[in-house]
């Protein structure tokens, strides 16, 4: 199984299970964070400075304490960490958060979609852009 450092910033455990599941089908561990308290995710990108940086995040929008908005706006305000790939990957389909959310600075908005199948080739897609060399840390 190949190693890609991918962050799921996610609060729901069903979507955090199917979205590992799906990297995991397609041969990627991936990395997830849902702490109880999601401000520990900017406490946890400062302890993995200069070592072991995700390739790429996946950001819900809704979550409880701080929105995936706020998040994504204090991680390209960051100069350390800016440069990180950020998709946000949440059940909204308005066409205002994705306005919002490019503006704000993501690389990419996807829907989650409604099935297995669905979700594991989002996966593969996310893979194959992320998981490469151009994106390791190492």
């Amino acid at each position: 199984m190949t190693d890609c450092v991918i962050w799921v910033v996610d609060d729901d455990a069903d979507d955090i299970y199917l979205i590992e599941q799906g990297f995991r089908e397609c041969s990627f561990n991936v990395r997830t964070f849902s702490p109880p308290d999601i401000n520990e995710i900017i406490p946890a990108l400062e302890r993995t400075y200069s070592k072991d940086l995700p390739q790429v995040i996946l950001l819900d929008i809704n979550m409880p304490k701080i929105s995936g908005k706020e998040l994504l706006g204090w991680i390209r305000a960051d100069l350390r960490f800016k440069h990180i790939p950020v998709v946000m990957f949440t059940t909204s389909t308005s066409r205002t958060d994705r306005i919002e959310c490019m503006q704000l600075g993501a690389n990419c908005f996807l829907t989650k979609p409604n099935s297995y199948q669905s979700m594991v080739k989002v996966c593969s897609s996310l893979a194959t852009v992320f998981c490469t060399p151009e994106f390791s840390q190492s």
